[in-house]
């Protein structure tokens, strides 16, 4: 696992293995910001140099997971600069390159991503949003994540709308309100 932070850190090696990764997951219908597949490269590179040149904002990370120095799977940590949502961040593009699924990557990002946001980051929680009927909700409620609201019918594809659902993930344990007397 490795942390980039700033926006030289992406240097053109990495930035080659995101396109890839991007662009083949998407194309393969992942949700992860294209929404009419397939994409092209131009259209990824777009995306790419904007979520890299995102990571001047000290509260934005890109995490990588690789194996035997390929890109086996990454995430972006979107966070808040405004003193009303500092605590706080958004996972965003959670991928696993379709060559390492089902080994335990994106467990692995989750994991990483939800120790550092509270040790080293000091957030209270993260959240994250996801288009339904694929099988997300199930996997992120393995790593801990509880399903907080949803959007019926928010996202619309040709084939019908989708729901989006809104998951969260409680990293301080606050205590609990006590009950209230009558």
């Amino acid at each position: 696992m490795r942390w980039l932070t700033t926006p030289v850190m992406a240097d053109p090696i990495v930035r080659q293995q995101l396109l890839e990764c991007w662009r083949d997951v998407s194309n393969a219908g992942g949700a992860v910001g294209f929404h009419f597949p397939p994409v092209t490269d131009e259209q990824v590179r777009s995306s790419l140099e904007r979520m890299v040149q995102s990571l001047e904002e000290p509260a934005n990370r890109l995490l990588l997971a690789a194996v035997n120095d390929q890109l086996a799977g990454w995430l972006f940590l979107a966070g808040n600069s405004s003193e009303l949502t500092a605590h706080w961040a958004r996972i965003l593009r959670v991928q696993t390159a379709l060559g390492f699924r089902k080994r335990g990557v994106g467990r692995a990002l989750m994991t990483e991503v939800a120790r550092a946001a509270a040790e080293d980051l000091a957030l209270d929680h993260l959240r994250l949003e996801l288009r339904s009927g694929m099988g997300l909700e199930v996997f992120y409620k393995s790593c801990g994540w509880r399903e907080i609201g949803r959007w019926p019918g928010a996202l619309r594809f040709p084939e019908g709308d989708q729901d989006e659902v809104l998951m969260g993930l409680p990293l301080s344990k606050a205590p609990e309100p006590a009950a209230c007397a009558r």
